[in-house]
């Protein structure tokens, strides 16, 4: 009767000996997990802020080209108005005097 008890009580240590290496690598898969999840999230919010950062230079370029084609744009009007108002600030002064004139 002892060494059935014995080898009960052995066969019990046994099991909870298996039941704690198994709650042990339950543990250390959960911590391993864990840590590969924030590995992955931090990688992906990099890879995030690369690509954004990158469309961000992209649309920089776009804009600062459109800007430039603005004010070239801007700079021919400008020259045209000028060159309008060279030919003809004469007769248009002189249509608004008369102008101004005849009112009174």
């Amino acid at each position: 009767m002892t060494d059935l008890l014995k080898e009960i009580l052995d066969v019990d240590r046994a099991a909870r000996e298996r039941v704690a290496t198994a709650q042990n690598e339950r543990n250390e898969a959960y911590l391993s997990v864990s840590v590969q999840k924030e590995t992955l999230i931090r990688d992906e919010k990099e890879k995030a802020r690369r690509a954004a950062e990158e469309q961000s230079l992209e649309n920089r370029k776009t804009a600062e080209s459109a800007l430039q084609a603005l004010r070239e744009k801007n700079g021919r009007i400008m020259r045209q108005m000028d060159a309008l108002y060279g030919e003809n600030r004469e007769r248009w002064v002189a249509d608004v005097v008369a102008s101004a004139l005849s009112e009174v």
